[in-house]
Formats: C-alpha cells, structure tokens, sequence
C-alpha cells in the first residue's frame, strides 16, 4: 500500500505540473474566446488529452509492459512534452515582454494614447502566437529527425604531454546516455553496435544512463550490445539513470553481456609495451542510493602504476573536481546531453561545469558527449546524437 499510495501521488504531481503548463501555454496561444464552440470543445478536448498522456503512459507501462499500446502513448506523450516545453519559453518570455512593454505604457503614456494603441497590441500579440506555434512545429519535427536520424561519429583528438609512442593514435568509441526504454529499442541500439564496430576502436568505453527501466523489461532490448567488437573489451560506468531502475541488477547484466564494470577501480590495459590506467567511478550521486557506490576517483586509481596514463570513465562532468585531483589525465563523461534541445541547454550550465565536447581543466582534459541517445522527448535541438570516436595524442612540448 505505502507503495501505491507514492505512486498515486506521483501521478497527480505529474498531472498537476503538466496541467499548469500545458494550460497556460494553450490558453495564452489559443484563441478560445472567439472560436466557435465546437472548434474550442475540440481544442480544450486535445490540450485535456495531452495533459492526461503523461499520467496514461506510466500506468500503461505498469500493465501492459511490451504492448503497441504503450509503446504508442509514450511516443506521443513524449513528443508532446517536447512540443509544449519548447512553447512555454516561448510563451513565457513574450508574456514578461508584454509585461515591461504595458508598464512602460501605464507610466509614460496617457490613458487615450493607450486605447488607441490596444489594437495594434492585439493585432501584434495574434501575429507572435501565429509565430510561436509555427516555430515550435518547426522546432518540434526537426528536432525528432536529430534525435532519430544517422548517429553521428564526433571524432576528437586528446593531446597527453609524455604520451608512450605507442599509445599515439589509440582509439576508444564512447558510447553514453543511451536511455534504452520507451523509445528506445533494440534496432536503434543495434544501429549504435554497428557503427561501433565500422569505426574498429581499440576499446569501447559506455559511460553510463544505458537504460530506463528493469532489467525483465529491456534485456532484449539492450541485447545487441554484446556484440561490440574491439580490442580491448567494453569497459561500463554507471550513471544515475541505474540507480532508478535497479543498479545491481543492471551491473549483473551488463557482465552478462560481457562488459567490464568499473565501480571506483581500475583495469591496467596493455597495449604494445605500453601501458595505461583505465579507471572508472559509480555516478556522482550513487552513495545516495548504495553508500558502498560513492564516486571516489581517488579509489579507483589505487595501486595503478604512479607513471602511468590514467584515463577516467566518469558519468557526471562535476567528476573532474576530484579526478584532477587524482592525477587524471582525460575524464570521458556525458549526462548532460548537450542540453538535448531547446532550452533545456540554456539551464543545463547551471549544474554541471561543462556541457559538451573537450575541455582543458587544470592539468587534466575533460570530454563530455552529447549522448547517443536521448531521454524523454525525440527530440534535439541545437545537438546530435553522437558516437564519440576519441584518439589519443602525443602532445607538442
């Protein structure tokens, strides 16, 4: 019951949220009160259906768990969330606008001049709701061809000062943020092993939110990656999306499928007669769910060589802190999805010290993926989804 009881308040705190939003974005976009009544039934009906996909699409999954059913309501529930969410900023800054451009009016123009100019403003507030609903549409279909179109293959160059001649050129495929679950599915991951194995990376490094879900619900679905080839093995980290689905279980399975877990410890990889350190630490916020899981960089490299490379699997960016501190050479990560897509990206520096791509921090480098998949919407806006290709350099002195 204590279970259920959540469960129901959950649902009507989505309800709630999604209500506000979505009806404050149709009712300042739409024209209800001039529609003819059967055109505002259909309308208030659609934005009331929108609200309640949400709410639908969890209850859907709790009972029909691999249904089109379900499948269909979250792909719509999602697309629409993207959609509304995209209109809200839109809505919300054209309405504070409007609020400095009416203050400006009360305090420095007289009552008639005001009257006069109340058309235009009407006229003026219609055309930037015709252009808000546009642009969004626009936004909303272009960023699910983004999101779901051919993966891109981000290639990325790391300059190491001292790096062994043969280590120069190694190559590491990263995949992370893949959030395998109600849109994501077995032939998308399989179009992921497939462009993994044309690049013939020297190792593959999953940097984890690999799922959304349990274990019994997407095995099949995450299946595909055992057939990642390299030369050196699949190395896994966790990331916080498994600590909502089951950590333990999903490190099980992925040993099943044949990778290496790093949780805060170290593989030394062989390369020629060269060697290097790669390290990997449980999510930034794993203690809060598995004290014995708190992210420790220092721990994952104890007694790896003092000279060697030491290269660091870490989910979140804000990792870097304490992996520099560590004598970390490159920190690979992702999370942040670049920001995924409008304007999600304009929030996400709030949280994290990097976004994207590959940063000098301090004595070390960081490269944070856009991810390769995505979470919730279908959507990306201003980023792709991406494979990253990184290859090691030997930095000019």
């Amino acid at each position: 019951m204590p279970g259920l009881k959540r469960f129901i308040v959950f649902l009507s705190v989505i309800t709630i949220i999604l209500g506000l939003a979505y009806g404050y974005t149709a009712y300042r976009l739409l024209p209800f009160a001039t529609m003819e009544n059967s055109l505002r039934v259909v309308s208030i009906t659609a934005v009331a259906t929108c609200i309640l996909l949400g709410p639908l699409s969890q209850i859907v999954r709790i009972f029909y768990e691999e249904s089109p059913l379900s499948d269909a309501i979250a792909w719509v529930a999602y697309v629409t969330f993207g959609f509304f969410s995209m209109a809200l900023f839109f809505v919300v800054v054209r309405d504070l606008a409007l609020m400095v451009y009416d203050l400006g009016a009360s305090a420095f123009l007289s009552a008639s001049v005001i009257e006069e100019l109340a058309s235009d403003r009407s006229h003026w507030v219609s055309a930037l709701n015709i252009a808000i609903l546009t642009v969004t549409v626009g936004l909303t279909v272009f960023g699910f061809f983004q999101a779901r179109g051919r993966l891109k293959v981000t290639r990325v160059s790391v300059p190491i000062h001292g790096l062994a001649p043969e280590l120069e050129g190694f190559t590491i495929a990263q995949i992370s943020d893949l959030h395998v679950g109600p849109t994501i599915k077995a032939k998308f991951v399989k179009g992921v092993v497939d462009r993994v194995n044309e690049l013939k990376p020297e190792l593959v490094a999953i940097t984890g939110d690999l799922i959304d879900g349990s274990v019994p619900r997407l095995r099949k679905h995450v299946a595909p990656l055992a057939d990642l080839r390299s030369t050196y093995g699949t190395y896994y980290v966790t990331g916080n999306h498994e600590y909502y689905s089951g950590a333990l279980q999903w490190i099980g399975e992925t040993k099943r499928l044949g990778m290496q877990v790093l949780l805060n410890e170290h593989q030394v990889i062989r390369h020629g007669k060269a060697t290097f350190a790669l390290g990997g630490v449980a999510d930034y916020t794993a203690g809060s769910f598995i004290a014995s899981h708190r992210s420790d960089p220092q721990k994952a490299f104890q007694g790896s060589p003092d000279d060697a490379l030491r290269i660091l699997l870490a989910h979140q960016p804000k990792s870097i802190f304490e992996a520099e501190k560590a004598g970390v050479h490159l920190q690979l990560s992702g999370h942040t999805h670049g920001g995924q897509y409008f304007p999600g990206n304009l929030f996400v520096p709030l949280q994290q010290p990097y976004v994207r791509g590959l940063h000098k921090h301090g004595n070390s480098y960081i490269f944070i993926s856009c991810g390769t998949g995505y979470w919730g919407p279908p959507l990306r806006v201003g980023t792709r989804s991406e494979i990253a290709l990184i290859q090691l350099e030997r930095a000019e002195s």
